[in-house]
């Protein structure tokens, strides 16, 4: 949790630069997202048991290290030579709720795994952040927002952008915006 303070600006900053594309009428209103998928293909040069690390060098020659959590399953069936594919994903949805709401800001997290086992040398894990930030603060001659976060701690955002400054009015104290960031890593492995 210790990244959630730079996530947090990341993703009001996301809904703010988003903030035109929704109606002042509906209750929970989509007004983000953003997706990225990184994969990494290349053949184990070095398996560390003992520390959990695996080293793979891709096709140009390119040697990337990889520390595999304990809860990912056993190195033991992973040899030099097998070649691994690594598929990581990180996605960002942020929704503004029209309604304004008491509640306090929230935030969670949910995450789990599928270890890989002598039947199945695949990996797969995910984790998912859920926040709920709340608007405290809306200056229109700044054009900037304050939000209040989970922990009661409060982040002044500037908005740069014409178009969305001129819908800062539209605005209410206390309306929450709603963030959900999920990464997820897959790991398979093709022997050699």
């Amino acid at each position: 949790m210790k990244q959630l303070p730079g996530f947090i600006k990341n993703a009001v900053t996301v809904s703010l630069l988003a903030f035109s594309a929704f109606a002042a009428n509906a209750e929970t209103l989509p007004v983000a997202g953003d997706f990225q998928a990184n994969h990494y293909s290349g053949k184990v040069t070095s398996v560390d048991q003992k520390n959990h690390v695996v080293v793979l060098t891709g096709s140009e020659g390119n040697e990337v290290t990889v520390n595999v959590p304990e809860k990912a399953g056993t190195l033991d069936n992973l040899k030099v030579g097998d070649i691994v594919d690594t598929t990581v994903t990180h996605s960002i949805a942020v929704a503004l709720d029209t309604d304004i709401d008491k509640a306090a800001p929230t935030a969670s997290s949910t995450k789990g795994s599928a270890p890989a086992t002598r039947e199945d040398p695949q990996h797969e894990a995910f984790r998912q952040v859920n926040v709920q930030l709340k608007i405290k603060h809306i200056d229109l001659k700044e054009n900037a927002v304050t939000f209040e976060g989970p922990k009661g701690q409060q982040k002044t955002v500037a908005v740069e952008n014409p178009d969305i400054q001129a819908r800062l009015k539209d605005l209410k104290v206390n309306q929450s915006v709603r963030v959900t960031y999920t990464d997820s890593l897959k790991i398979a492995v093709r022997k050699s």
